[in-house]
């Protein structure tokens, strides 16, 4: 669990780009890329170049994450986000 709170502390969403673990709860970006031993897996569920997602909840202690894409949720585990590049929705305010 400690190294979960580093990689929190390593990209926080106040810059343009970020992971999607990073994410403030209500947020949202655009993919830019995805990388990791699941990329092939998380890019047939829709995660491809310039989609739209949303963090729509992140559960305690470093459990999974719901995304809203492509008009359905699905959650992710940390470790899965961690691959995902976003640019984040500057104009766009947690809800």
């Amino acid at each position: 669990m400690q190294e979960e709170k580093i990689i929190e502390t390593a990209c926080p969403a106040t810059e343009e780009v970020c992971s999607l673990c990073c994410l403030q709860q209500g947020r949202s970006g655009r993919v830019l890329s995805v990388s990791g031993p699941n990329r092939c897996r998380l890019m047939e569920l829709g995660f491809t170049s310039g989609a739209e997602v949303k963090v729509a909840r992140k559960a305690a202690f470093g459990g999974p994450i719901e995304i809203e894409l492509r008009s359905y949720r699905l959650s992710l585990r940390r470790e899965e986000a961690e691959g995902i590049r976003v640019g984040v929705d500057t104009t766009d305010t947690p809800s």
